[in-house]
């Protein structure tokens, strides 16, 4: 599910302080890729009484509730409010990035596990890969958790935040003669915007970043997670 009041269906042209909403597609295919049978729910009407409705009923028969644009800033305060109401959930930072702001909490009799995701959508699918995924395939029996991970030699350079752990798209080669992983990172914070989904279409790895590194030079190696599936 998503919540916005500045959010639009991809079917309908944006108006003025209008978006489209991006992140509960992203979402729902990062969810369906890791093994789960998914629902698009769509955008959750504001209406207070609509949206205890329509929560509650998707509690009811899920096993697992995804929703975006439920963190964030003082709109998120109504479906916050909602959520209250049907069950326990928490909201705070995250020492990573992107996607530091997020909340989970469990929801109805059944306690199912809910995930509140910004509706940044580089963000929430950050926060699908991080923690959603590997819940759906611990939750599935499945052995391969996490993703497969491998170190490769950087071939640019790279800032992180001090502080917060970085997980950096990035697209992952190999050397042909060598062997050796290459990764090329594709969104540097000094590279321009990375809230854009755009650069995850070129990527198919994460570069992930301790806490304590903050800056990568051409030539170190770092920790990559391969973005395809391994099962």
């Amino acid at each position: 599910m998503s919540y916005g009041l500045e959010l639009v269906e991809l079917d309908r042209n944006p108006g003025l302080g209008q978006v489209f909403d991006i992140a509960s597609y992203v979402v729902a295919a990062a969810a369906k890729e890791a093994g789960a049978d998914v629902h698009r729910a769509g955008i959750i009407n504001a209406e207070p009484r609509r949206m205890r409705e329509t929560v509650a009923g998707h509690v009811a028969k899920s096993e697992f509730v995804v929703i975006t644009g439920a963190v964030g800033g003082s709109g998120a305060g109504p479906i916050l409010e909602i959520l209250r109401e049907l069950g326990q959930v928490d909201t705070t930072r995250v020492a990573m990035h992107p996607g530091s702001v997020q909340g989970f909490g469990v929801m109805g009799e059944e306690r199912i596990p809910t995930f509140l995701l910004p509706s940044n959508p580089v963000s929430a699918l950050v926060i699908a890969e991080t923690f959603i995924r590997p819940a759906i395939r611990r939750s599935l029996g499945k052995t391969a958790v996490t993703r497969r991970r491998v170190k490769a030699r950087s071939l640019r350079e790279l800032d992180s935040i001090p502080g917060r752990r970085g997980y950096i798209r990035a697209r992952l080669m190999r050397d042909a003669d060598s062997g050796e992983y290459l990764v090329e990172p594709l969104s540097a914070l000094q590279a321009g915007p990375t809230h854009l989904l755009a650069g995850f279409a070129e990527a198919n790895a994460m570069v992930h970043l301790p806490e304590d590194a903050t800056h990568v030079r051409p030539g170190d190696i770092v920790d990559v997670e391969f973005l395809r599936q391994r099962s």
